[in-house]
């Protein structure tokens, strides 16, 4: 390539290898019994408020409630911190000790909006303008067309959203696998750049995206390269889902010179590595939160229960920080997938 940016490592916080975190609490805030029963209280004032509203049952629609709604004097603060670690530091957290024996999966899932409406502001998740995802085996086939990962049992490569924090509540887990993984792409960054500097003006410049990013071209690729790896203003961040480059490839029957291709597979094995991933076996009621520019994530597949109320179910929430991260102009979606089709009822969730 002609043109080589200046690239100079990470080196801060959100650089970090998972080989090193494992036996480090630092990233998991446990909740006090002072914050579990801050948390039954807000809980209790969103019921009273869609009784006022006339609303009978549970009271406010999960979707519905709002911070004013979900008052955490003493927590609301804590998760300001946590989120600021999210932000500029670490890049994700993982909040542990809502007890589920207390709390029914309904309860469960708007406490974990409550949270988050105080970590951000929720944002569509996909065409449809879903905010509140309910991630389960839907008997899809991994690869098939319309059809995401996250609607699988299959293993899902690692990946950034299309947003600033993703959040993940765990309901029910699998009967065997389905850990959830992590890695700092940052670290990667840093490490390509320690072993193949020649390699980074590949994912500096980018690749062709199909999918969702080109749904109104009739050729479905975008016409520009989307970065893996952009400075704005100084800082780093991470664009990175590799199913859409290789189906822009597909489509176009173009393929990538051999370099980048090269810088390709070594972006997917880096991400892969067991020195670098955290992985997580998330018990229900743990409440996972990643910084998508500075992270990526991934699951194993996993074998689920023939039951259908012990099948594994996540719920997921994506994220706008209230403090805006400076992108390059061609950094790609980032505010959510917009709503371009109507709202579509949700398969119904095993229960």
């Amino acid at each position: 390539m002609n043109e080589t940016p200046e690239f100079r490592p990470v080196a801060d916080a959100s650089v970090w290898r998972g080989a090193d975190l494992v036996g480090d609490p630092a990233w998991i805030h446990w909740l006090g019994a002072d914050e579990v029963e801050e948390l039954a209280a807000a809980l209790a004032v969103a019921r009273a408020k869609g009784e006022r509203d006339g609303e009978k049952g549970r009271g406010l629609a999960t979707t519905a409630i709002t911070r004013d709604d979900f008052p955490l004097p003493t927590l609301g603060p804590r998760l300001a911190a946590l989120r600021e670690e999210a932000r500029l530091g670490r890049g994700f957290f993982l909040i542990r000790g809502l007890p589920a024996d207390r709390f029914d999966e309904a309860e469960r899932e708007a406490i974990f909006w409550g949270i988050g409406t105080w970590l951000g502001s929720p944002v569509s998740q996909n065409a449809h303008g879903e905010l509140l995802g309910h991630v389960f085996d839907q008997g899809r086939t991994y690869g098939a067309a319309n059809t995401r990962g996250y609607q699988t049992n299959a293993r899902l490569p690692y990946h950034t959203d299309r947003c600033d924090l993703v959040g993940l509540l765990c309901q029910r887990k699998a009967k065997a696998g389905g850990l959830s993984s992590i890695v700092s792409t940052m670290a990667v960054h840093d490490e390509i750049l320690r072993t193949r500097p020649d390699l980074l003006p590949y994912l500096y410049r980018g690749y062709r995206y199909g999918e969702r990013e080109a749904a109104d071209r009739p050729d479905g690729v975008t016409p520009h390269r989307i970065p893996v790896f952009s400075r704005q203003d100084g800082l780093l961040s991470c664009r990175f889902i590799r199913s859409p480059i290789d189906m822009a490839v597909r489509r176009t029957g173009i393929p990538h010179e051999p370099a980048e291709a090269e810088a390709l597979e070594l972006m997917t094995r880096l991400t892969e590595d067991p020195e670098l991933r955290l992985d997580m076996d998330l018990e229900p009621g743990d409440m996972q939160f990643c910084n998508n520019y500075v992270t990526a994530h991934s699951r194993t597949g996993f074998e689920d229960f023939a039951e259908p109320a012990r099948r594994r179910l996540m719920v997921r929430l994506w994220l706008s920080f209230p403090e805006r991260r400076k992108l390059a102009p061609d950094f790609g979606e980032h505010d959510g997938i917009p709503q371009r089709l109507a709202a579509e009822a949700a398969p119904p969730v095993p229960a």
